[in-house]
């Protein structure tokens, strides 16, 4: 990390490096929070009997009221009038929605609708903070080192989701099987609870975005969505991503009800399952970062499409922990791949300036799409039954449709052959949600600005401080 002094423009160091730990350690307690509270939903739901599939339905229907929700956010942003004001606070609903998990915890029946409610709150102050926080980012870290920070602090959260999933899982073996399992949730949660409680207290802390930002929040138009969807190439990788999104839910939400219930595995087990793809992130995104720069976004998206379609079939071949354990790692790279690649193509035929109100949009497209799958699945599950034959079904099912995506790819291939990004920029991926056994749901930040047209263009962070001039540190 480059320090101050190399930074144009930056006339508060101070007020920067306090900034940057503030963020360090937000993201790492949001993981915490992510890692120990929302990869447990679902084992939560199995656990106070609401069955597998109903359970599998909690990680998706939620997830679409919450993208629903979040649709309101340009809205909010303008009554509000402060992106930092904005993002702690639905940060500090999120951390409100799991105090009640705490206290259904230590009850003999949880009912179903309140799980859905509090899901439901939860994602939809989650998904809220999220465009809103990627504007307000860009305020906060000078140009020159954006690319080489957010690299740092995404390598950060992903440790933070790792050692969430690990405080979860120790926690939740202590109780498998016994009187007081339920009870350990109620620990679980309570973690999560004070984890998010400290994200949103750091977040306040954080300095704020100039008068107006919030003002560049809006939903697309079709007149500012006009020439992506013309682009041909731009239109068929939504399309594609849509559709891979769609043929994953399909199992996606009913792989910890198959490892939990079908192959008997301890919570340890899971979260160790669930970490690994994680981890495997940390290890190849840099490298993945490179071969994108060098090759160009479709090469990659073909490496990543390719390793991620056989992989739930493939976890029909052994039942054995370490098999599966193995078989993660390995596919969380393709995934890694393929979010690199789709991110990489979308973005860079949006303007900058739309970025993150096509984000706002996208989070509710690819909700539909989450749950059109999930509940595809459902109704297999429903069909053929929750043993053995229904998940072999269910694989297979998900699998051929998977194929056919490697078609819609061919097309996607052929409208960028040779494709390279505009900018020649860089982007990090910060992990909104882990999601078992399918792509994760992640917030790009790109750093794909013209280093020629940068030196000209105003610096926020720059136009801020020279206000402050001559204020004490």
């Amino acid at each position: 990390m480059s320090s101050t002094a190399d930074i144009p423009g930056t006339v508060r160091p101070r007020a920067f490096r306090r900034d940057r730990r503030l963020l360090d350690a937000d993201g790492f307690a949001w993981a915490v929070m992510t890692g120990c509270g929302e990869t447990c939903f679902v084992a939560f739901g199995l656990a106070a009997g609401l069955g597998e599939v109903t359970s599998g339905l909690l990680a998706t229907v939620p997830l679409l009221i919450g993208a629903v929700a979040q649709l309101a956010t340009p809205w909010g942003l303008r009554r509000v009038g402060s992106l930092r004001r904005w993002v702690a606070g639905n940060a500090a609903i999120q951390a409100c929605s799991l105090l009640p998990l705490v206290l259904m915890a230590d009850r003999e029946s949880v009912p179903a609708w309140a799980l859905f409610t509090l899901a439901s709150v939860y994602w939809a102050s989650g998904l809220a903070t999220a465009p809103a926080w990627n504007t307000w980012i860009t305020t906060l870290v000078p140009a020159p080192v954006r690319a080489r920070y957010f690299a740092h602090r995404s390598r950060l959260v992903q440790l933070g989701l790792i050692a969430g999933m690990a405080v979860g899982g120790v926690l939740l073996q202590w109780g498998r099987g016994g009187p007081h399992e339920l009870r350990m949730f109620a620990a679980v949660f309570l973690v999560a609870f004070f984890a998010r409680a400290i994200s949103s207290m750091l977040l306040r802390r954080q300095s704020d975005a100039p008068a107006g930002f919030e003002s560049t929040l809006h939903l697309p138009s079709r007149r500012t969505l006009a020439p992506f969807l013309r682009a041909g190439r731009g239109r068929l990788v939504l399309l594609y991503m849509l559709a891979v999104t769609m043929s994953v839910q399909v199992s996606g939400p009913y792989f910890t009800a198959y490892l939990l219930e079908h192959l008997d595995f301890g919570y340890l087990e899971l979260m160790s399952i669930f970490g690994c793809t994680v981890a495997s992130k940390v290890v190849f995104l840099p490298a993945i970062g490179r071969y994108a720069k060098a090759h160009g976004p479709v090469r990659l998206l073909w490496i990543g499409g390719l390793a991620i379609t056989p992989a739930a079939t493939l976890w029909l071949v052994s039942g054995e922990f370490w098999y599966l354990f193995c078989l993660q790692f390995a596919v969380g790279a393709g995934w890694a791949c393929w979010e690199m690649a789709t991110f990489l193509l979308v973005f860079d035929t949006i303007e900058e300036r739309e970025r993150a109100s096509v984000l706002t949009l996208f989070n509710f497209a690819n909700a539909i799409a989450i749950v059109a799958g999930s509940l595809l699945g459902a109704l297999v599950l429903r069909v053929v039954g929750v043993g053995a034959l229904g998940y072999a079904t269910l694989f297979g099912v998900t699998g051929a449709m998977r194929v056919v995506t490697l078609f819609m790819l061919a097309a996607v291939s052929r409208a960028g052959s040779g494709a390279r990004l505009r900018s020649g920029g860089t982007m990090a991926l910060q992990t909104l949600s882990p999601r078992p056994g399918a792509s994760s749901i992640d917030l790009p930040i790109i750093d794909g600005r013209d280093e020629e047209q940068e030196r000209f263009r105003p610096d926020p962070l720059a136009a801020r401080t020279e206000a402050d001039r001559g204020r004490p540190s």
